[in-house]
């Protein structure tokens, strides 16, 4: 929802540009983190650097490190930055010399270009680590557990499932919580926390009574399953469960994007999922608003986007660099740098275009 500045009064208006300003500085922290990691990685192997640049615009700040003659900008425009390696194409000044880019060898590119997108997953894994911790994970908690043909349940209540047959349990969706107990069956083993200790138990599944406060009008109280009624709640995790857990549920992040960007290419899933960067920038600051913890869910989430969208191969991104890559290792000469530029720059222009395309389609949506 996007703030009315008719009716609003002088201090709402004030505290929603403070959440636009607090968007503005994490997105550009994610920015800055997936430079620092091709810059890290180029200074690792060997390659040379001529600018480090945090925004867009002319300089507003500079530093210049005199013994590596690297050049440290800071700019206006606080929605993107670079890392500019020396002798970058064919064209420029230098590219001969040592420690030009292209002047390395392919793997060490590779790393280079990965290393962003790979800081980028860090970063999603040190967030969602600190969420965890103090906020706590969204899991399956037993609410009532019957006996079954008889027999007492493995389960108690208060019970929080942490995994299924040796899976993870990640939670994003209302279909992801009916998902944990669509198949359960005799034998299915869950590892599940119980007044702070892990254990591992075996389900059974057979007849049992369902209490009255869970049933309709007319429904008969006789079940079969295992004899469980669940919901869901926010457990908070100590830290090493929580640092150990970030790391399936960032890829469980992964796959629902890549899920997600394969619905809006065929069209199961309409455009208003997709936004431009006002749209995301927006997003931070809307759900800035409920409260610091959410606020760090969503950057996470964010983070691990720019890494998996990094690594696609659309051209002008790191995935598409990496493909010309892949090809100079194959065949052992590389495409024409010429031929890989205009490909380049036409893909950023078609990324920008989209991208005001999206922001204009969600302000028209309004």
């Amino acid at each position: 929802m996007i703030l009315s500045l008719t009716s609003a009064t002088a201090s709402e208006v004030f505290t929603y540009i403070g959440y636009i300003l607090l968007a503005l500085v994490a997105l550009m922290i994610m920015i800055v983190i997936h430079e620092l990691g091709h810059y890290l990685a180029g200074k690792a192997l060997g390659f040379r650097i001529d600018e480090f640049g945090i925004g867009f615009g002319p300089p507003i700040l500079k530093k210049r490190n005199k013994k590596t003659g690297e050049l440290f900008t800071l700019r206006p425009l606080p929605l993107g930055g670079f890392c500019a390696f020396h002798g970058d194409d064919e064209e420029s000044e230098g590219a001969e010399d040592e420690g030009a880019y292209n002047r390395q060898k392919p793997w060490k590119r590779l790393i280079v270009l990965f290393s962003g997108a790979f800081f980028n997953f860090l970063t999603a894994i040190f967030i969602i680590t600190i969420y965890f911790t103090a906020y706590g994970q969204i899991l399956p908690v037993v609410a009532d557990a019957y006996a079954v043909d008889g027999v007492e349940n493995v389960l108690q209540k208060g019970d929080v499932i942490l995994a299924k047959d040796g899976l993870q349990i990640n939670i994003m969706t209302n279909e992801d919580v009916t998902a944990v107990f669509d198949d359960v069956k005799d034998g299915t083993k869950l590892k599940i926390l119980r007044d702070g200790k892990s254990m591992t138990v075996t389900l059974s599944v057979g007849n049992y009574v369902l209490d009255d406060k869970y049933l309709e009008e007319g429904e008969s109280p006789e079940r079969t399953g295992a004899g469980i009624v669940y919901g869901v709640e926010s457990v908070k995790l100590g830290f090493f469960r929580a640092f150990g857990r970030s790391f399936g549920f960032s890829f469980f992040i992964v796959f629902k994007i890549l899920a997600s960007l394969g619905a809006l290419i065929t069209g199961q899933i309409g455009l208003e999922a997709a936004g431009g960067t006002i749209t995301v920038i927006t997003t931070i600051a809307e759900v800035s608003s409920s409260g610091f913890g959410n606020f760090l869910y969503v950057v996470a989430i964010i983070s691990a986007n720019l890494a998996v969208m990094n690594l696609l191969p659309i051209p002008a991104l790191d995935g598409s660099r990496m493909i010309f890559t892949l090809i100079e290792m194959i065949f052992r000469k590389p495409v024409p740098r010429k031929v890989e530029a205009v490909i380049h720059t036409v893909g950023m222009l078609l990324i920008i275009v989209l991208a005001v395309f999206l922001d204009v389609f969600h302000l028209v949506r309004q």
